[in-house]
């Protein structure tokens, strides 16, 4: 395929949106679609809208109803209905693959004989022959046309028509005809691929449709040549190479010729064989062929002023490329004939400018890519440093927090050790002091004890001499006896003295312990709670400012992308711009031509047609010469009024022309506007969307994080007052063990208890 527009003509719908919505992409049923664009072009060639410029191409894709076929009448149902099922705009209720694979266009098949006798032409080896424009038939045809009047004579006998008046139409090609006679020019309007075979000296062009394929039965040539090799030989030349143009099959570049077809660039001249009866020459469309050989050597279309093809042919070349291949045994040559003229080279020019456009276009598209690409980048080692930062500044709020625990916890331990340390000096100071005491107060009390036994003495000194050892003795055993028992009372009272002292100095130690530790507690569990809701915090401010940095960056890739279809809708422009320009300055060149052609059109159709009329007066013999000077002057006046009209009319149509080229000018780039205006408006509606769900988005994870946010309060406090009744009943438990060492519930305190090397 030679445009390059091809990628560009199969894009569904989808596909084509998605220029402004990136974020929502087509699926595999954009390759649905691109199937029902591709069996259009095999059915017909050419793809749909092959013949508009890219941008032309997206407006008719967006704007317009799904392609079809230019002749549904001559395909099948199935292939009809395939075609309307697999060319759905929405692509919900396109079908599937699988789908289609149901579809009786395709679950009918039962032979793939088609193709393969296309894959087996499409492997055939290809002889090309290029060859002049002016072969030996077209020179002897040349030779035959300079001389139409000894070439062609007339019975004198006959009377000629008589001429109409050249006010009236005069030519066959504008004319409307009731009989097309076989001396006369046929001419329609039709696609530039025309046949032409040459024979004798008459031109009959004839209109061919556009091409379309037929079925390999017609298009296997070699097969039928046996059969129809006997029958050609009884039919005379022209038709034989008439039966062959009717048997001969369009190819995607040029129509197929086995016999002596040509092809041409303007209207299609099929030459055949004049008529053996000269009474039937006669036109009826009201003018006269004065020379049944001027339509081969002078073929003028008045509706666009152009020359007959003959001329122009003279100066073309013809490539013909024939292919042959065998299927199922059967050896088949196909040769196809290709005219490369000046409109080819314009038609080259064309694709090459095409392509160029779509150069640029890609240059545009993948400096839109790399854009992309940069701020894709950008995106995400913006978002990749701000969680980098989140986890920095997460980790030192929670190091911080960890540190003042670890100080706290610290702090504690040296304060609890200090007051251990504390408790075991002043328990012995307090333990020497007592012991101190009790030590002057059992010396007082021996000093009681002595003055008790003096007492005692005295006492028995009191009585007589014969009583006095045996009382002193009794009484001596019964101090003795009760001295013991003071004694060991006393130093009991003593040790239960010092025993209370100390554990009211270990009972005091541990209050103080306690509170120590309930107010370490509360000052943990408020270090915790301003952790965590310093941390729930950040979370949050984190939440925020990641919302806003993707707002930002959505803002930012939206605002590239505004930019960048600014810019394609600028080229676009310029491209449209371009493309008018050049169609209209086509026109002014064909317009000038077919203006500079005219006149020598006319002088040597009014050579012509004046030999003929002077030629038609001497053979009737009316008149002296005097009147048949006066009626040729007539005849020449006629002439140039006639030929004045034709200017006229000419200038009216180019005038005509050049309104419906400005019109069509101006609605292309209305219509382009209008298309380009839809985009940005669809752009903006997008990005409004997008944004909007981004915040309801948002918003939607604030809530459920405060949701979250309850639970995760709650257990901090369970657990907070489950550590605080844990010490609280570790303390319970110590007090009724009468421990006298209080501990903690992480450590548990030393207390010294007192012996009797503390007291010493």
């Amino acid at each position: 395929q030679p445009s390059a527009v091809i990628g560009w003509l199969r894009m569904a719908p989808e596909v084509v949106l998605c220029e402004t919505m990136k974020d929502t992409p087509y699926d595999y049923k954009a390759d649905i679609w691109s199937l029902g664009i591709t069996l259009i072009e095999m059915a017909e060639i050419e793809p749909p809208h092959h013949e508009l410029n890219p941008m032309r191409v997206l407006l008719k894709i967006a704007k317009s109803d799904p392609p079809t076929l230019l002749a549904p009448s001559k395909w099948s149902v199935e292939f009809r209905d395939f075609l309307k099922t697999a060319l759905d705009k929405n692509p919900e209720t396109r079908p599937s693959a699988a789908q289609l694979l149901e579809h009786p266009f395709v679950s009918g098949v039962t032979s793939n004989k088609a193709l393969r006798e296309l894959v087996a032409e499409a492997k055939a080896e290809v002889m090309e022959e290029i060859e002049d424009g002016r072969d030996e038939g077209e020179e002897e045809d040349a030779t035959d046309a300079t001389s139409p009047l000894e070439t062609h004579t007339q019975d004198p006998s006959e009377e000629p028509p008589a001429l109409q008046p050249p006010s009236q139409p005069q030519d066959s090609a504008n004319g409307p005809c009731s009989q097309p006679s076989r001396d006369r020019s046929l001419h329609a309007t039709s696609p530039p691929d025309t046949v032409s075979s040459s024979d004798n000296d008459l031109a009959v062009p004839v209109t061919l449709r556009k091409p379309r394929p037929v079925s390999m039965e017609a298009r296997i040539q070699a097969a039928e040549e046996k059969q129809g090799a006997g029958q050609a030989r009884d039919l005379s030349p022209a038709a034989a190479r008439s039966q062959k143009a009717g048997q001969s099959r369009p190819n995607s570049s040029a129509l197929e010729t086995l016999g002596g077809e040509k092809m041409a660039n303007g209207g299609l001249e099929l030459l055949v064989p004049a008529a053996s009866d000269p009474s039937k020459r006669a036109s009826d469309c009201g003018s006269m062929d004065y020379s049944p050989s001027l339509s081969a050597d002078l073929s003028l279309n008045r509706e666009t002023g152009s020359l007959s093809l003959k001329d122009s042919r003279l100066h073309n070349k013809t490539l013909k490329r024939t292919r042959k291949f065998v299927v199922d045994g059967v050896e088949v040559s196909i040769t196809t004939s290709k005219i490369i003229s000046e409109d080819e080279k314009k038609d080259e020019e064309m694709r090459f400018l095409r392509r160029q456009e779509l150069r640029e276009l890609r240059l545009l598209q993948k400096e839109e890519h790399r854009n992309q690409a940069q701020l894709s980048s950008k995106h995400e080692l913006q978002l990749e440093q701000m969680l980098r930062r989140f986890e920095q500044e997460t980790s030192a709020k929670k190091k911080f927090f960890d540190t003042e625990l670890e100080n706290l916890e610290r702090q504690q331990k040296q304060q609890v050790e200090k007051m251990e340390q504390d408790h075991a000096v002043r328990r012995r100071e307090e333990a020497k002091r007592i012991r101190l005491e009790q030590d002057r107060d059992y010396a007082r009390f021996q000093e009681q004890l002595k003055l008790m036994k003096k007492e005692v003495k005295s006492e028995v000194e009191k009585l007589p001499r014969q009583q006095r050892k045996e009382s002193m003795k009794q009484k001596m055993e019964e101090h003795s006896q009760k001295k013991q028992l003071l004694d060991r009372d006393f130093i009991a009272k003593q040790k239960e003295d010092l025993e209370l002292a100390m554990k009211k100095l270990t009972a005091e130690n541990k209050r103080e312990i306690c509170d120590k530790e309930r107010q370490c507690l509360s000052r943990k569990q408020e270090l915790l709670r301003d952790r965590e809701a310093a941390l729930w915090e950040m979370e949050e401010h984190q939440l925020q400012e990641r919302h806003q940095l993707v707002k930002q960056q959505l803002k930012d890739q939206y605002f590239l992308q505004r930019h960048e279809l600014l810019r394609k809708h600028e080229k676009e422009r310029e491209q449209m711009q371009r493309y008018n320009q050049r169609m209209t300055e086509q026109l002014k060149a064909r317009q000038q031509q077919e203006k500079a052609r005219l006149p020598k059109i006319q002088r040597s159709e009014g050579k012509t047609r004046m030999a003929m009329y002077k030629k038609s007066l001497h053979i009737n013999g009316a008149g002296s010469a005097s009147e048949q000077r006066e009626k040729i002057k007539q005849f020449s006046q006629q002439e140039e009024k006639r030929q004045k009209a034709e200017r006229l009319q000419q200038q009216h149509k180019h005038e005509t022309q050049m309104r419906d080229m400005v019109a069509q000018c101006d609605s292309n780039m209305t219509e382009l506007q209008q298309l380009q205006n839809e985009k940005c408006h669809l752009l903006v509606e997008h990005e409004t969307q997008k944004l909007k769900a981004l915040d309801e988005s948002h918003d939607q994870t604030l809530k459920e994080w405060r949701e979250k946010l309850r639970p995760r309060k709650k257990a901090l406090e369970e657990d907070l007052n489950q550590k605080k009744r844990e010490q609280e009943m570790f303390f319970k438990l110590s007090e009724d063990a009468e421990c006298p060492n209080p501990t903690t519930p992480s450590k548990a305190a030393k207390f010294f208890p007192y012996n009797s090397a503390d007291a010493s």
